[in-house]
């Protein structure tokens, strides 16, 4: 029993020290679509705020990011006029995947009932 134990105490100490490496590479926010500019393009910048206090956030899109309606991958032109069509924007929520390091978004999930 005490070698088990022993055994399981040395295996989580070399365990600690590679749990410290970890980063951060990507944050998501949930936004209101009201809090986000709708991009023009796939090369465009996005601004964005989680709430209407807080700061706004800016990032850029590129060719290889993804735009997802209601989890279904969808061509940006049919993101673009679908959230432009939405009446009701405050109720309306996108998440941002935002890649910290390039400032680029990886995703942009629009959920629409």
């Amino acid at each position: 029993m005490n070698r088990k134990f022993l055994f399981m105490a040395a295996v989580l100490m070399f365990a600690l020290p590679a749990a410290a490496d970890f980063q951060t590479v990507s944050r998501a926010y949930e936004v209101a679509l009201s809090n986000l500019t709708v991009p023009t393009s796939t090369n465009s910048r996005i601004l964005f705020k989680e709430c209407d206090e807080c700061n706004t956030e800016t990032a850029r899109l590129t060719p290889n990011t993804d735009f997802v309606v209601n989890g279904r991958s969808v061509r940006f032109e049919k993101f673009r006029s679908i959230a432009n069509e939405i009446n009701e924007a405050d109720s309306v929520p996108v998440t941002v995947l935002h890649h910290l390091e390039s400032g680029t978004v990886v995703r942009l999930s629009l959920t629409v009932k």
